[in-house]
């Protein structure tokens, strides 16, 4: 055999290795996309994480996705390579029509260019002037038979991309077009969620007349100290619809008890102490809300000890989230108005926090609220 044919065969077999190495990291990628959107319904975090293994997977000096916000704007959501410098004018909305990508949105069809320069349209773009980009693939994002944005990526080489890589591009669109269904449907049943936990919240205002939209205001602190302790998302929901359920359990008190004038009889406090327990007990039942339970169930334990319903746990024996609730709602309930006394001003409120954190709050968390109160509102 030749020289030519070995060397021929050679080269063939290292562009097969290639190409099947390529294909390898293609599904490979493909896979872990498919993966990370079961795992969250964050859409921003999981189109950053698609924007990134495409770039990665293409090679790709800059890559991005654009949606439609209204009727003909094309907004960008994600992106990867675009630097500080270049986003405020890169990240400008696209109307419908304008542009490669706005031509790309508005024929529902995907695009190849090889060569950049030649795009009178694009040459205007800092994309062009700044990172010296020559090279593009485009598709358009497509869920159920509507156009909903764009996916494109970039290379400083001119013709870099094959016919094949506009299809690889395709497969990855489409799973970003599933995250951005899967993200919809979350966000619908997530509103109706929240409205429900508003009605059931506002059934416990109705029967504490005095307490007005306390369930609300005490969710509105509580996320606030939630940003300040640098809180991971699922706690903050925690909190969330923890804080506006958290006195669910006082239905089953008497209303006699809860707008009570004078002083609780002994009685009539052990009757009150249980609201938690009760609150706890309903949420289990609702079946799909058991993270909350032990937030509601302690928000009104002690630091030191002593709390109720329980009595026995203190410190960091209390769940965090029960801890920040309990700051905020006392907060909360020292200046409102009661039926057996008038609202404390904001500063004897805080008087109040200082003097209590250590034995009934959680001294950091009392810290950390003191200066959310210290900013204007």
């Amino acid at each position: 055999m030749s020289a030519v044919k070995i060397n021929l065969r050679q080269r063939h077999e290292q562009e097969l290795r290639n190409i099947l190495k390529r294909d390898a990291k293609e599904f490979a990628s493909l896979y872990q996309i498919g993966k990370y959107i079961t795992s969250t319904f964050d859409l921003n975090e999981i189109l950053d994480f698609i924007t990134k293994k495409v770039a990665e997977i293409m090679k790709a000096d800059v890559c991005t996705v654009r949606l439609f916000e209204g009727k003909n704007r094309l907004v960008l959501r994600s992106s990867f390579g675009l630097d500080f410098k270049l986003s405020s004018d890169s990240k400008k909305d696209i109307k419908l029509g304008e542009g490669i990508l706005g031509k790309v949105v508005k024929s529902a069809k995907p695009i190849i260019i090889r060569d950049l320069s030649k795009e009178p349209s694009f040459k205007k773009s800092p994309l062009y002037s700044h990172k010296k980009l020559k090279s593009l693939i485009a598709v358009p994002l497509v869920e159920m038979h509507n156009v909903i944005g764009a996916f494109s990526v970039y290379s400083k080489k001119e013709n870099f991309y094959r016919k094949e890589d506009r299809g690889i591009l395709s497969l990855f669109a489409s799973q970003a077009t599933i995250a951005i269904e899967n993200a919809k449907l979350f966000e619908k049943t997530r509103s109706n969620y929240i409205n429900t936990m508003r009605f059931f919240a506002s059934l416990i205002d109705v029967k504490e007349k005095y307490t007005g939209d306390h369930s609300t205001r005490v969710m509105k602190n509580v996320l606030k100290l939630a940003d300040r302790l640098d809180l991971t998302y699922r706690q903050k929901e925690i909190l969330r619809y923890a804080s506006l359920l958290h006195d669910i359990g006082k239905i089953a008190i008497d209303s006699s008890i809860l707008t009570k004038q004078g002083p609780l009889t002994e009685e009539e406090w052990k009757q009150m102490k249980t609201h938690p327990l009760v609150g706890a007990h309903i949420i289990k039942k609702i079946g799909f809300l058991d993270d909350l339970i032990p937030v509601i169930m302690h928000h009104h334990e002690r630091y030191d000890g002593g709390g109720y319903p329980d009595g026995t746990i203190k410190a960091n024996q209390i769940p965090l989230e029960a801890r920040i609730l309990s700051v905020a709602d006392s907060y909360e309930a020292m200046t409102s108005d009661r039926p057996y006394r008038k609202a404390l001003s904001e500063d004897e409120a805080v008087q109040e926090l200082k003097k209590n954190a250590g034995t009934q709050f959680d001294p950091n968390i009392v810290e950390v609220f003191l200066e959310i109160l210290k900013k204007p509102k």
